[in-house]
């Protein structure tokens, strides 16, 4: 029988304000680390899918770019209404946690640039967000861009990583960046990232979990999942934290031949599976309408509704999962309840899917607002 824990809705919470307020001064400066990929986001919305067409692309996917997807990014910077924005989903969430902790500099950004102007503005504009950025520039590629096609609730990302795709694990033979990383208390990289330079993620959670830190790690993408068994299978016992949305789990009992599509059950032999330290896993299951899943020790699993957005203020979707994490991390950091967590990520992802993208400038302060 299923133990399962409904958390009825989403009410108000002054004392729980007062609390977040009280304790956001506390909040030491690198308390996060985020690893992931800097993009430069291209987005354009549309009203059909004629350039998803002669791509041959999903109307809702992502994925990263080859060489037919080329002078896509090109087509979409000399079309009208194009948004650019600092990106890549872990930086997005990463802005998005210095956008309701305000007090700068909690959170770093590692990542790859390219030694060009792109590179000088994400880098710009994510200090502008309270971000500190630990860039790894190298001359190999440009900055990397990801194509943004909204049509409606879907949206279509391919990735071009350019220059973040070289990041190397030399990164962390630097005595000032072992410095940060020994001092952070948690730490949170993507799927995309695992992509790009498993060997540095592998390092960063080994040296989490050795020191009963808080590692977070964001499937992000199915093809993830398909092409990078091995190297998931080396990083999650060193995880304390698995972040992903149904389509995501499915990917995982499939690559691991589980034969079962019962969320219920792949959530919970996920939360099961062998771990180094002795902090129980959590494992969260997110989904846009259905309530958000959380698996946790003794089989215990709690249902979290996601409320229901007037579908009138939608502008775009994209980086919804990047907000949910970013407010969801902001809280993890003040140890405050896994109820109140979700309650702020779900709440600036609610937020941010009334702009086009994530514009930290664009959205209210999150002082002004409750939960």
């Amino acid at each position: 029988m299923r133990r399962i824990l409904r958390i009825s809705r989403l009410c108000q919470c002054p004392r729980a304000c007062r609390v977040h307020f009280r304790k956001v001064a506390d909040i030491p400066e690198g308390v996060l680390i985020g690893f992931g990929n800097p993009l430069l986001d291209i987005t354009k919305i549309v009203k059909d899918n004629t350039i998803l067409e002669v791509y041959g692309l999903a109307e809702n996917a992502a994925i990263i770019s080859k060489e037919k997807h080329i002078p896509l990014f090109e087509e979409l910077s000399k079309m009208k209404d194009v948004t650019y924005s600092a990106g890549g989903a872990c930086q997005n969430s990463i802005r998005i946690f210095q956008w309701i902790v305000t007090k700068p500099f909690c959170a770093y950004f590692v990542g790859a640039v390219g030694q060009d102007k792109f590179g000088e503005t994400i880098a710009k504009r994510a200090k502008d967000d309270g971000v500190r950025t630990f860039y790894q520039p190298n001359d190999k590629a440009p900055t990397g861009t990801c194509a943004v096609i909204v049509n409606g609730f879907n949206r279509s990302l391919v990735a071009n990583l350019g220059a973040s795709h070289f990041f190397s694990e030399n990164w962390l033979d630097d005595e000032v960046h072992m410095c940060i990383v020994n001092r952070a208390k948690y730490f949170y990289t993507t799927g995309f990232f695992v992509a790009v330079s498993s060997a540095t993620i592998l390092k960063v959670a080994e040296i989490s979990s050795r020191n009963n830190r808080t590692f977070v790690l964001n499937f992000s993408a199915v093809f993830v999942l398909q092409t990078l068994k091995t190297q998931l299978d080396e990083i999650l016992p060193y995880t304390d934290m698995i972040i992903g949305n149904k389509e995501e789990i499915l990917a995982f009992a499939d690559t691991h031949d589980w034969k079962t599509t019962d969320i219920f059950e792949i959530g919970k032999r996920l939360q099961c599976l062998p771990k180094h330290n002795q902090r129980p896993r959590i494992v969260m299951v997110t989904d846009s309408k259905c309530p958000i899943l959380c698996f946790q020790e003794n089989g215990k699993t709690k249902e979290y509704p996601v409320p229901k957005v007037d579908e009138s203020v939608i502008v775009d979707t994209n980086g919804c999962g990047d907000a949910f994490v970013g407010g969801f991390l902001s809280q993890l950091v003040q140890n405050m309840p896994l109820e109140y967590c979700i309650r702020t990520g779900i709440f600036a992802s609610q937020q941010v899917l009334r702009i086009v993208g994530i514009q930290i400038d664009l959205l209210p302060k999150f002082k002004e607002s409750c939960l």
